[in-house]
């Protein structure tokens, strides 16, 4: 199961340092929910914008990411990211969402 941050103003806790950022949508049983994921050496977060004191946003530790994959067409993609004990499905741009996906990539696989 993923975390759930305890929001701060600047919605990254102290000391974690973005790598990578790209707007997204995540998908689930509630519907979809608009904010931004971000990459840091440490964990990945999605940032649910409405929702700010952080009761909706994910936190991804690297020790339990498995995987990451996206799937799409030009325009429109989804991101799908794995951790043990399970899974979100992000959408938005196809191109920034290849990115983040390399950037994590560069990240966890050096």
């Amino acid at each position: 199961m993923v975390e759930h941050a305890k929001g701060r103003p600047d919605r990254l806790p102290k000391g974690e340092q973005p790598i990578a950022e790209v707007g997204a949508d995540r998908l689930d049983e509630d519907g979809r929910h608009a904010g931004r994921l971000v990459l840091t050496p440490n964990r990945i977060y999605f940032f649910d914008d409405e929702h700010h004191n952080g009761s909706h946003d994910d936190v991804i530790d690297h020790a339990r990411f498995e995987g990451a994959e996206v799937t799409g067409d030009e325009t429109v993609g989804t991101l799908a990211l794995t951790w043990a004990g399970g899974g979100t499905v992000y959408e938005g741009d196809t191109l920034e969402l290849e990115a983040f996906k390399a950037a994590i990539d560069d990240q966890l696989n050096p």
